[in-house]
């Protein structure tokens, strides 16, 4: 463990634990705290620093939600390698109990937003497939293999989006890749000049913020409202790529409008202009009636599409989509860049043969059963136990919810240490800007992962500390 040289600066209107992120995030980026380096406990920085424990929690949470340090139970925290900031990490909860023990606790109950139920994993049928693929492969299988991806695969995929999302493409401008970020890294390439300005939702999914910002592109935060991005705030920046979750926004998760839709596609239709269109979730809706994707209603070329097996299949895959539009393709082929297989052809093979022999649509009919129960539950749960006292929003589709204390006295730090030291784990995932706005903390409830009992016991648990 080591000192972090840090001085707080009075003079600007950016709250301490801001300061004490950015510092501790630059440091990181810069290599100036190796790689493993265990970092001072809550308790000890804020002694040394003679701030709050409150401040310190609040940027270590927010570096660990961004992947810049991991927490090891009953350890500490650590800082990670450039590598593995790219890994959404499975949260351990860390901060500090209300005993004043600078203890480590980990969640008995995890509403995490990323969490799935794993235990419905179609093991026999993966299990049968994978053993085909092998039995029948043969020398061809095991040279390198297409880098976009096999094609049998991209043939499925194609298909699969056409029907079930609005998705208007070939299988030719699919590109399999082995998670969100390797895409980001292949558009980066295609895109990469020094005029490039990204707009992003804010609130919004901080690893895209982070990744981009080690590409050296500028990240300009544009206003969420209540369907989506706001797209005056959009016209008035300077950004010519904007990065969306229309199908349930991350994390408020409202829908975006039929009509904003088309407005945003108005915006890309000009000065050549793109869309990243990340549909993380899109399969499973619950009250809201369909919208055809952004890339289904685009006429000009204009989105990139970018779906995922993550949530509805398993996160372990690493295997997503990318569906690129025909200009990008074009210079993808131009520019010939040296790409390897992103993910292995026998893993691609198994896909193919799940997709082609029809478990794939019988696996996402039993999801949308299993988590449309587990929907129920925790917004019955909600309702039953804080009635008016919360606001629900973004509950018409995905896997977790927005929560927010209508006029709480507390701040959402000490609303997630509380819920940690009954053994609850809830996040929250700051905007970028600071608003001078009534405050209302909101927190978010992810319910893949937990069983219906665990369910109703967390947001029983939560009752017990938040009112």
């Amino acid at each position: 463990m080591f000192d972090l040289a840090f001085h707080v600066n009075n003079e600007t209107k950016l709250p301490y634990y801001r300061q004490l992120y950015w510092f501790i995030r630059t440091e990181i980026e810069a290599g100036r705290i190796a790689v493993g380096t265990k970092l001072p406990s809550v308790r000890e920085l804020a002694t040394s620093l003679q701030i709050s424990k409150t401040t310190v929690e609040s940027a270590y949470q927010q570096l660990v939600a961004e992947g810049y340090i991991t927490s090891t139970s009953r350890t500490g925290f650590f800082s990670l390698p450039p590598e593995e900031t790219f890994v959404r990490p499975s949260r351990t909860q860390t901060l500090t109990a209300h005993s004043g023990a600078d203890e480590t606790a980990t969640c008995e109950i995890d509403f995490h937003p990323a969490h799935t139920d794993t235990s419905q994993f179609p093991k026999t049928t993966w299990r049968k497939l994978f053993n085909e693929v092998l039995n029948n492969m043969d020398d061809e299988t095991l040279q390198f293999g297409n880098p976009l991806g096999e094609w049998g695969l991209r043939q499925q995929i194609a298909q699969y989006l056409q029907q079930s999302r609005g998705v208007r493409c070939t299988s030719d401008q699919i590109v399999i890749g082995n998670g969100l970020h390797s895409s980001i890294q292949l558009l980066w390439q295609l895109l990469n000049n020094d005029r490039t300005m990204l707009a992003m939702e804010d609130p919004g999914y901080t690893k895209v913020r982070s990744w981009f910002h080690r590409l050296s592109v500028p990240v300009i935060p544009i206003e969420v409202e209540d369907d989506g991005l706001s797209v005056k705030g959009l016209q008035e920046s300077q950004a010519n790529l904007a990065y969306v979750t229309p199908s349930h926004q991350f994390p408020n998760g409202m829908v975006m409008s039929y009509t904003k839709r088309k407005q945003l596609l108005q915006w890309a239709s000009v000065r050549n202009r793109f869309i990243l269109e990340d549909d993380y979730d899109g399969e499973f809706r619950y009250t809201e009636k369909p919208i055809p994707s952004l890339q289904g209603l685009d006429m000009n070329d204009t989105v990139v599409y970018i779906g995922t097996f993550s949530k509805s299949l398993s996160s372990a895959l690493r295997m997503n989509y990318m569906v690129l539009p025909i200009q990008l393709l074009n210079r993808l082929m131009d520019l010939r860049l040296p790409l390897e297989p992103a993910v292995s052809r026998i893993l691609q093979a198994v896909m193919e043969r799940f997709m082609e022999s029809g478990h794939w649509e019988t696996h996402l009919r039993r999801m949308r059963r299993v988590y449309r129960k587990k929907h129920e539950v925790l917004i019955e749960s909600l309702r039953a136990e804080f009635g008016s006292s919360i606001v629900l929003k973004g509950y018409g589709a995905g896997l977790h919810v927005s929560v927010t204390l209508v006029d709480h006295p507390r701040k959402e730090v000490e609303l997630i240490e509380s819920a940690e030291s009954v053994g609850v784990g809830v996040y929250n995932f700051p905007q970028s800007r600071e608003h001078t706005d009534s405050y209302s903390p909101t927190l978010y409830l992810g319910f893949g992962g937990l069983t219906p009992e665990q369910i109703r016991d967390g947001v029983h648990r939560l009752r017990r500390v938040w009112l």
